[in-house]
């Protein structure tokens, strides 16, 4: 039997004030399992522990960085004053020691969404707080669902990106507030939408490093799949 790769999983992480008594709960879409288990990987959730991030990098075989819902407010996710909620921060903190440490050690890394933006502000990028407020035309990008398509991007030829896939433009969904309009030194542009908001990302150079807006877990159409199967052979690398 051909021994699955583990793929680590960041998680979302909530304060339930409600609770009995009011704690955090960390949580993740199950989307992002099923996708792993379609291309042949066993998956664990990794607990926002910043002294195991090693032991984690150790245990694992690649890294799935999972988007969130909680809205920055300026590019470099934070104010540094206090007034962000303290889970939310050490999430995205967490995060980034977790992935520049990955990347370090050459680990295969897929990004999603709010770790796809995450990469793009670790080498070098900056984040859009609000796309729809800096340009009306924007506004589609928050759409009504993951599972329906909400507009094109055209892969950049010549990428790891369009090696994958095999197309030159892809359907995906879209729903997000905030966004990217520029790469950062460190990273390639390698999908962008028809007006001119950055969908996906890579690293140069890296095992696998690659980093897309959209959430492919969802829709899974050929070419998202082929992203994923190449993510989970590059783990098994």
């Amino acid at each position: 039997m051909i021994k699955k790769p583990l793929i680590g999983v960041t998680s979302d992480v909530e304060f339930m004030s409600d609770g009995h008594p009011p704690r955090d709960f960390y949580f993740v879409d199950a989307r992002n399992f099923d996708a792993l288990r379609t291309a042949g990987a066993a998956a664990v959730i990794l607990p926002h522990e910043f002294d195991e991030i090693d032991r984690y990098l150790d245990l694992i075989d690649g890294l799935l960085v999972t988007g969130g819902g909680y809205q920055f407010q300026v590019p470099a996710l934070f104010r540094h004053d206090g007034t962000e909620p303290p889970e939310k921060e050490r999430r995205a903190r967490f995060e980034a020691a977790l992935l520049r440490r990955a990347i370090e050690l050459d680990r295969a890394v897929l990004a999603v969404c709010g770790g796809f933006q995450l990469l793009n502000m670790l080498t070098g990028g900056e984040l859009v707080v609000a796309l729809a407020e800096t340009r009306p035309d924007w506004a589609h990008h928050r759409g009504a669902s993951f599972a329906a398509t909400e507009h094109r991007v055209r892969v950049v030829p010549g990428t790891r990106l369009a090696a994958i896939t095999g197309v030159a433009t892809l359907d995906v969904n879209s729903r997000h507030q905030q966004g990217v309009t520029a790469s950062g030194p460190g990273a390639r542009a390698c999908a962008w939408s028809d007006d001119g908001v950055l969908e996906a990302i890579e690293v140069p150079g890296k095992r696998f490093c690659i980093g897309t807006q959209w959430h492919p877990e969802f829709l899974l159409s050929a070419p998202e799949r082929r992203l994923f199967d190449a993510f989970i052979q590059a783990s098994r690398s």
